[in-house]
């Protein structure tokens, strides 16, 4: 045999019907056949090993806890403000060279995707939302007034109080769990779902609850499986937006909350149009369970629209620790201003908080004889709600659409934030000054509405400046939001504590002025950064 036909025997000979020879291709060595342990043993200590990067718990996510400030007891509209106070995240794109397309997350949503994902969590924010907006506004203290009778104002406030709590516990919990999910489905998807059916089952439950203890077990119940899906949605929203649309989700976000607020409100008590402040006609059951429906349906058109979320089976795993639940609570070290911003933020929200909760049963003292006075065919303490409620929204959203010229026209943050608390203050007093209820209940929800977005907005600012590590932001906010929390709580109680005392539930405007003008000194003490 010649040398060419050995040449020719040993090279690789081409498939039928080709008449040439793929270089690099059709001549390229199989490795696992050719190459030695020991060669194989040195590839791959010389190639790179790729490791999924475990994700960031949602604590520490400072666009997450943004989320959870807005929409638990801040100004929803704030956000369509497009105020240059941005939360400091050293994760951003736009602090390297990384694409702005790129989510938190790691994935890269098409132009199409991003599209869904704003709609998605605006559409989102707006549908979650309405329910508990009818509940806490409008069934629940309906349900109270009929259960308990002369004690609806102590348990109401005991069982508002007591859902605080709860959800404070909660949070925590729901958060770690959530960040420890690993499923086909994602994080926060199968929480999502769970959550909404598992409140909506609760809901119908508490519908045909006649016995007050039953009653507050499972109101408790459903507020559980709501922030079931509540915290993990809002960490959704943090993780999977590119920071290239952040502006403009953060800003349809705001808009959606704000807007599914109303939408329940009006809903809930176009359900029970006859329902006065002290009346019952049997509709209450009914619009729980109308409700209750309306939840599902939320849940399952959002996370239709939204891109479904990635599988997180293969993620690294990590134990949960101990410190993982309430050490995001930890105040931040070094920040001698944080509990002024704390305090400050705690006595506005329980400006608004007592006013929220027992709104309800302001009708008596307002419009007189609830079974007479009405508008649009609502009577009595529906139709005080749905006033306050429009103008609330109309005197927000025009706050919205003006902040950034009125914040931008001072050097001193301060300004602005002290002078809507004191618009605040004399919207609250008009209740207290005018012979005409309704139409001071509608200027105050009007002004108040228009102040508290200033209010909100003009102090990001200030309450930014009292951060002393933007590498912690995450858990700072994390701390700071607990003001909700015990605005919440304080407002509540000081309400319930006047009404007791003198039995004027119109006083409650006063505990309103109040608040806010303690929230307004405060506000002095804070240093602006503009």
């Amino acid at each position: 045999m010649t040398e060419d036909n050995q040449n020719n025997e040993f090279k690789p000979q081409p498939l039928p019907g080709q008449v040439f020879i793929r270089p690099g291709i059709d001549d390229r060595p199989d490795y696992e056949k050719t190459l030695t342990p020991e060669a194989k043993a040195a590839m791959r200590r010389l190639s790179v090993q790729q490791h999924p990067r475990i994700p960031e718990a949602s604590n520490e996510r400072p666009e997450t806890q943004a989320a959870r400030i807005a929409s638990e007891g801040g100004a929803p509209l704030t956000a369509a403000a497009h105020l240059d106070v941005a939360v400091p995240n050293l994760e951003s794109s736009f602090l390297d060279l990384r694409d702005p397309m790129t989510a938190p997350d790691g994935t890269k949503p098409t132009a199409m995707q991003a599209n869904r994902l704003v709609a998605g969590f605006a559409l989102g924010s707006m549908l979650l939302s309405a329910p508990m907006a009818a509940f806490n506004t409008v069934l629940i203290p309906q349900t109270v007034s009929r259960l308990s009778g002369i004690n609806r104002v102590t348990d109401l406030a005991m069982l508002v109080i007591a859902g605080a709590i709860m959800t404070f516990l909660l949070n925590a919990c729901i958060a770690v769990g959530s960040d420890h999910s690993y499923c086909r489905f994602g994080r926060r998807t199968p929480w999502i779902a769970s959550g909404s059916v598992l409140a909506a089952i609760c809901m119908a439950i508490l519908s045909a609850c006649d016995f007050l203890p039953w009653a507050v077990f499972f109101w408790l119940a459903t507020q559980a499986a709501y922030a079931m899906a509540a915290i993990p949605f809002a960490a959704a929203f943090g993780e999977r937006v590119p920071d290239k649309f952040r502006d403009r989700a953060d800003s349809w976000h705001g808009k959606g909350l704000a807007l599914g607020q109303l939408v329940g409100v009006a809903v809930a008590v176009a359900l029970t149009p006859h329902a006065g402040g002290e009346g019952w006609d049997g509709t209450t059951g009914f619009a729980m369970l109308v409700f209750a429906g309306w939840l599902v349906v939320a849940a399952v058109v959002t996370l239709l629209i939204l891109p479904f979320e990635g599988a997180s089976s293969y993620l690294p795993r990590r134990d949960v620790e101990k410190g993982d639940f309430f050490s995001q609570y930890r105040p931040p070290q070094n920040a001698p201003k944080f509990s002024v911003a704390f305090a400050a933020r705690m006595f506005a929200v329980a400006a608004t908080a007592g006013i929220a909760v027992y709104q309800w049963y302001l009708a008596p003292n307002i419009v007189g004889n609830t079974d007479e006075a009405g508008l649009f065919g609502i009577a009595g303490a529906g139709s005080v709600v749905v006033v306050m409620a429009i103008c609330t929204f109309v005197g927000a959203l025009i706050a919205a659409l003006l902040l950034g010229r009125v914040v931008s026209l001072f050097g001193d943050l301060r300004i602005p934030a002290v002078a809507s608390a004191v618009l605040f203050m004399v919207a609250a007093l008009l209740p207290l000054l005018m012979d005409d209820g309704f139409l001071a209940v509608a200027l105050y929800a009007l002004l108040a509405g228009f102040a508290y977005v200033v209010f909100d907005g003009a102090s990001q600012s200030l309450d930014l400046a009292m951060l002393p590590d933007v590498r912690s932001v995450g858990r700072s906010l994390a701390a700071y939001s607990l003001a909700n929390t015990f605005g919440t709580i304080l407002g509540v109680a000081a309400c319930a504590a006047v009404i007791v005392a003198t039995g004027a539930t119109v006083l409650i405007f006063a505990v309103a002025t109040v608040s806010m003008l303690l929230a307004g000194l405060l506000t002095l003490r804070l240093k602006s950064q503009q």
